[in-house]
């Protein structure tokens, strides 16, 4: 078997290992017993334990950019909102399909590790870092009001967090229903139409 091929083989079992134990009770013993290859194989790939579970977080980043493109204007491109609904169902169709990463992420306990909870915030901080420059990029081409796009960014992510949670223990999930209700919140919130014209006409007028 070629290196990488094995190298991706070795990150496949880990990633379950880890999604049935958790990071903590995983040890290099648990994956190359399920890998079933040689402990001095596993340090041909990967320095510890942690550089292991650090792949997968990259792995999952380098997924994300790729599902996420970037929203085109011009008479021959399908509408901003299609191609944002777009968007939404790939990441969220990735995240249902790897639940076992996703089993990770949104478990993962912190303040046992230090160095590994910073690994994952920063994990997170660069998600949010994605969504900020999108909405930043939109407030740009007029699809997307002024505000505070770090903060914006981080309720997104939070939202969206919790929400594929409960989706995932759903069997089947209803993926094109929750992209539509992410869509929809996303875009108007939770507010009846006439109440944000009034809430817009008293800002004018203030």
């Amino acid at each position: 078997m070629e290196k990488q091929a094995r190298r991706a083989l070795v990150l496949q079992h880990a990633k379950r290992i880890f999604a049935r134990k958790g990071y903590h009770r995983t040890n290099v013993a648990d994956i190359i017993s399920r890998a079933r290859i040689a402990r001095g194989t596993f340090y041909l790939y990967f320095e510890n334990k942690r550089d292991l579970f650090e792949e997968l977080l990259e792995q999952v980043l380098r997924e994300l950019a790729y599902r996420i493109q970037r929203i085109r204007l011009g008479p021959d491109e399908p509408e901003p909102a299609e191609q944002l609904r777009d968007n939404l169902r790939r990441v969220v169709a990735f995240v249902l399909n790897e639940r076992d990463l996703t089993s990770i992420l949104m478990s993962h306990a912190l303040g046992f590790d230090p160095e590994l909870d910073e690994r994952i915030l920063s994990f997170y901080d660069r998600i949010a870092a994605q969504i900020q420059r999108s909405l930043d990029l939109g407030i740009n081409m007029g699809l997307v009001r002024q505000c505070d796009t770090h903060t914006a960014a981080y309720c997104i992510l939070g939202g969206v967090k919790e929400t594929i949670i409960q989706l995932s223990r759903q069997t089947p999930p209803d993926i094109d229903g929750l992209v539509e209700e992410i869509l929809r919140f996303g875009l108007s919130g939770v507010a009846r139409p006439e109440l944000l014209e009034t809430l817009r006409a008293n800002a004018m007028q203030s």
